[in-house]
């Protein structure tokens, strides 16, 4: 059997373990070791390995994560997110849906603060939900706008997942999380220029807010003026060259300690560095065993034998891309997204630069695809999240909420493949 078949084989094996449940960490180093152990022999493979671990895992750039993760922890323990809503719904709460409207605001400004959707999701809830109940907004329509604000963290930097997207295709980090920024104000913008639509046609889906003042408005930026400024500081240092973003990541998680020291008590200040610790614990370990796995693939030769093939077939590249995103849209309703990306860019990469596709407008355009699986049934990981905080709304009914929210978020898609410049005139503006 040759090595292309042997990589082949290993991808279905993959495939199967994933479907009976073993966790992805331990289903691609196993994998992974065991296609090593074949091609090298047992000591070569465990050398290897390790070798794959040590010198990848260790990379300084991957500093940024726990950093980034630290910083919303930090913002969440202090109760920043709920002055972020706040300032929001005194602003927006106007507007025809204005609650709902408010909601998608502040998950984007939390978003600013926090890269992991899931925590951004049940954050949002916990602070949105029984605002939204208590004025009588419609059920789908307050958890739908929950669920696709909290995929926003993911687009908006910090992104987590726009991090591993850098280091497992080695692309600048800093470049890539700029290129985030307007595809994430797009998203943004396009769903409260839906929920508004929506709202002005059926106001009975909810009522906006009566009585709110200037002075109120103004009040409330009290509250979140100095995470604003600690946001700014950071993507402004990455965009003007002033700071690395793990320098960037390290000013910014020390900012929102600082801000966060008055409000919270030592029981807080643990609780956020035992989530932090618990959270870039997983994401590693997703790291190191997928590095085994892909460090096995690289030896069998199968990414560069998909990529001479596919390029090799007499279709527009631009199909080829559609064709790949629509898989996207298929693994996202399997595959949490963190794990669906270490898996898939090794192997898709060398394809997409072989079709003369920029992997940083690829990387964005993956990242939207894995926000649109975190809606969609049956694994949408931002509904399961919302479920365990809206216990009175049904599974069926967050899914629909979600619906109207896809649907925007397919037509963003093909806005950005119509016009990828959107992704990367702030990267390319950048200095370096």
């Amino acid at each position: 059997m040759d090595t292309v078949s042997i990589g082949v084989l290993s991808l279905v094996t993959l495939t199967l373990f994933l479907m009976s449940g073993i966790r992805i960490a331990f289903a691609t180093a196993i994998c992974g070791f065991a296609g090593l152990w074949i091609l090298r022999g047992y000591d070569p493979a465990a050398s290897l390995s390790a070798q794959s671990i040590i010198g990848h895992a260790t990379n300084y750039n991957l500093l940024v994560l726990p950093l980034f993760i630290m910083m919303g922890f930090f913002a969440y323990y202090a109760n920043i997110t709920r002055d972020i809503y706040w300032a929001a719904r005194q602003w927006l709460g106007h507007l025809p849906g204005g609650l709902a409207v408010a909601t998608v605001a502040g998950s984007a400004g939390f978003a600013a603060a926090c890269g992991a959707s899931t925590a951004s999701a049940a954050v949002m809830g916990r602070v949105a939900l029984p605002e939204l109940k208590k004025y009588g907004y419609d059920d789908k329509v307050a958890t739908g706008c929950v669920a696709a604000g909290g995929t926003l963290a993911i687009m908006i930097p910090p992104s987590v997942l726009i991090v591993i997207y850098g280091f497992i295709a080695e692309e600048s980090i800093g470049a890539l999380l700029l290129a985030g920024i307007l595809p994430g104000l797009l998203q943004a913008g396009s769903y409260i220029v839906m929920l508004l639509i929506r709202f002005k046609l059926n106001p009975k889906l909810g009522p906006p807010i009566r009585g709110i003042t200037w002075r109120d408005r103004l009040t409330s930026l009290k509250g979140v003026w100095g995470m604003v400024a600690i946001i700014m500081f950071v993507m402004g240092s990455m965009y003007t060259g002033l700071a690395t973003p793990t320098e960037a990541a390290g000013v910014g998680a020390l900012g929102a300690l600082i801000l966060a020291i008055p409000r919270m008590r030592f029981k807080e200040f643990r609780a956020a560095m035992v989530e932090t610790i618990r959270t870039t614990s997983l994401i590693f370990a997703i790291i190191t065993g997928v590095l085994i796995f892909v460090h096995f693939l690289g030896f069998t030769g199968t990414p560069a034998a998909l990529a001479t093939s596919i390029a090799g077939l007499d279709v527009p590249p631009m199909v080829i891309l559609i064709c790949i995103l629509a898989l996207y849209l298929i693994l996202g309703m399997f595959i949490d997204g963190i794990g669906m990306v270490l898996l898939t860019v090794p192997i898709l990469l060398p394809t997409i630069k072989e079709l003369g596709i920029d992997p940083i407008v690829f990387g964005i355009l993956v990242v939207r695809m894995v926000e649109i699986g975190l809606m969609t049934p049956p694994v949408g990981l931002n509904v399961y999240v919302l479920k365990g905080v809206a216990k009175d709304v049904s599974m069926g009914d967050i899914f629909r909420g979600c619906g109207w929210f896809v649907a925007v978020d397919i037509v963003n898609v093909a806005i950005l493949l119509a016009f990828p410049q959107i992704i990367l005139i702030i990267p390319q503006t950048m200095i370096k």
